[in-house]
C-alpha cells in the first residue's frame, strides 16, 4: 500500500471511529432511557461488567460501573481502611459528581450491602434499586450478618487489625461463582484482589427502605447454590415491596453469560 493510499484509509478508519464515539444511542422503542450505576461484587471491580456494559448501551441506555475503594484498579488505595461506610460514599459521590438521577442501581453479591447503604442515606437520586443474586442486608445489618458465627468473628479479628480477606482460591471459582473456562478464569484471576474486612463487618447505616418511592427488585441467579443468596431470595419472595424475577446464570452471570443478564435486567427495569 502506498503512502497516498495509506493516508486515505487513515482518514476513512479515524472518521468511522469518530462517528462511533459521537454518536448518540437512540431512545429504547417503548420506553425511557435508563442510566444504570452498575456495582460490583467483594474482591471484583468495575472490569466484572465489561461484557454487560456494551450490550445496555446498545439497547440505548446510559451505564456507569465504578470500582469501590481498594479494589480493582483503586487497590493502592488504603485498602485495609475501605470498609462498607468507604464503599456507600464512593457511590453516593458517584452519583453527586456526575449529577446523576432517576437511576436503576444495580448490586451485586457483596454489593447489595453497599446498594442499602446509598439507600439508608436517602440521596434522591435512585429510582430503582436491584439487588443481583445479592445480600440484601437492613438497618444495622452487614455481611457478616449472613455468615455463620465463627465466619463473622475471624471477619471481625481481621477488621480490627485493618487487614484483607484474600479472595477464594480460583479453584473454588467454578462452584462459588460459575467460573470455570481457562481463558476467563486467567482473566480473572489476573483482576481479583483481597478485600478490607470492614467492609463484611460494617453494617448498614439507617433504615434502606423508608423511601417507598424506590422501586425495588431483586434478581435470582438459578444455577447459584449458595445457602447464602438462597436464603436472601426467599426472603424478598415474601416481601411485597420486592419484585422477584430469576435469570438462568450461575453467581458471575455477567461474565459467563451478559447477554442473557442484559436481557434480564431490561426487562426489570
Amino acid at each position: 500500500m502506498n503512502l497516498q493510499r495509506r493516508h486515505a484509509f487513515a482518514t476513512v478508519a479515524a472518521s468511522t471511529l469518530l462517528a462511533a464515539c459521537t454518536a448518540t444511542p437512540q431512545a429504547p422503542a417503548g420506553g425511557a432511557r435508563r442510566h444504570f450505576v452498575l456495582v460490583h461484587g467483594a474482591w471484583h471491580g468495575a472490569w466484572a461488567w465489561q461484557r454487560l456494559v456494551p450490550l445496555l448501551r446498545q439497547a440505548g441506555h446510559n451505564v456507569s460501573a465504578p470500582t469501590l475503594s481498594g479494589l480493582g484498579e483503586r487497590a493502592h488505595h488504603a485498602p485495609g481502611r475501605c470498609g462498607l461506610d468507604v464503599h456507600v460514599q464512593d457511590i453516593l459521590a458517584h452519583l453527586q459528581m456526575e449529577d446523576l438521577s432517576q437511576v436503576v442501581l444495580v448490586g451485586h453479591s457483596y454489593a447489595g450491602c453497599v446498594v442499602s447503604g446509598v439507600l439508608a442515606a436517602r440521596p434522591g437520586r435512585v429510582a430503582h434499586a436491584i439487588y443481583l443474586d445479592a445480600f440484601v442486608p437492613n438497618q444495622g445489618q452487614g455481611l457478616a450478618s449472613f455468615v455463620p458465627p465463627p465466619v463473622k468473628a475471624d471477619f471481625e479479628k481481621v477488621a480490627a487489625a485493618e487487614g484483607l480477606v484474600p479472595p477464594p482460591p480460583p479453584a473454588s471459582w467454578g462452584e462459588r461463582w460459575g467460573v470455570s473456562e481457562p481463558a476467563m478464569l486467567a482473566w480473572a484471576q489476573a483482576r481479583i484482589t483481597p478485600q478490607a474486612a470492614l467492609s463484611f463487618t460494617q453494617t448498614v447505616r439507617g433504615d434502606p427502605f423508608a423511601d417507598g418511592a424506590v422501586r425495588l427488585s431483586y434478581l435470582k441467579c438459578t444455577q447459584n447454590p449458595n445457602p447464602g443468596f438462597k436464603n436472601a431470595a426467599a426472603a424478598v419472595q415474601k416481601d411485597p415491596r420486592f419484585r422477584y424475577a430469576e435469570v438462568d446464570g450461575h453467581h458471575n452471570v455477567m461474565l459467563i453469560n451478559p447477554e442473557r443478564l442484559a436481557e434480564a435486567l431490561l426487562r426489570l427495569a
